[in-house]
């Protein structure tokens, strides 16, 4: 991981082309498969996988139900997908994280596609937008958590993808 002041990176390597990669990010069927933390499931959601269109879902697992939101900016098939990301309410209304600390409500986030050899380099560059000091203290101190949650996340598109 490469970490500036107040960016996240995380780069992985994935064994299919990058159009099939993209695909799994570009359609509710595939994302139900594999997004979010292990141990939570996806149980509802809507996707409208367009510039300013939505990804709002719920996650309920380990006693907890948590709801996100995507509000995309950029698509460019099969090469980048950018999306604002918040924690949501059932609604989808961006509101505070469901954790105990002050974290953004907004975070940018940039996916890139590069494959080689049938091999998709992904990359997921974040930082955080609108937030105060405080929130990007907080997003620069849970990046090793972010680390391994999207570890665990790409683990399971990996587990999708192998599957296809």
């Amino acid at each position: 991981m490469e970490l500036s002041k107040e960016k996240f990176i995380l780069t992985r390597e994935i064994k299919a082309d990058k159009e099939t990669v993209f695909k799994a990010f570009s359609e509710a069927e595939a994302l139900a498969q594999w997004w979010g933390p292990a141990g939570m499931p996806i149980t509802e959601m809507t996707l409208s996988f367009e510039p300013n269109g939505k990804f709002h879902y719920k996650l309920e697992g380990n006693n907890q139900v948590m709801w996100g939101l995507f509000v995309y900016k950029k698509i460019s098939s099969p090469d980048v997908i950018e999306y604002v990301s918040s924690f949501a309410d059932e609604k989808g209304n961006v509101c505070k994280s469901p954790f105990p600390i002050d974290f953004p409500l907004e975070v940018y986030n940039q996916l890139t596609f590069e494959e080689h050899n049938g091999i998709t380099k992904l990359t997921l560059k974040a930082h955080p937008i609108n937030a105060t000091e405080e929130q990007v203290t907080a997003f620069v101190d849970l990046t090793a958590s972010m680390e391994q949650g999207f570890s665990g996340t790409f683990k399971q598109l990996e587990a999708y993808l192998s599957k296809k």
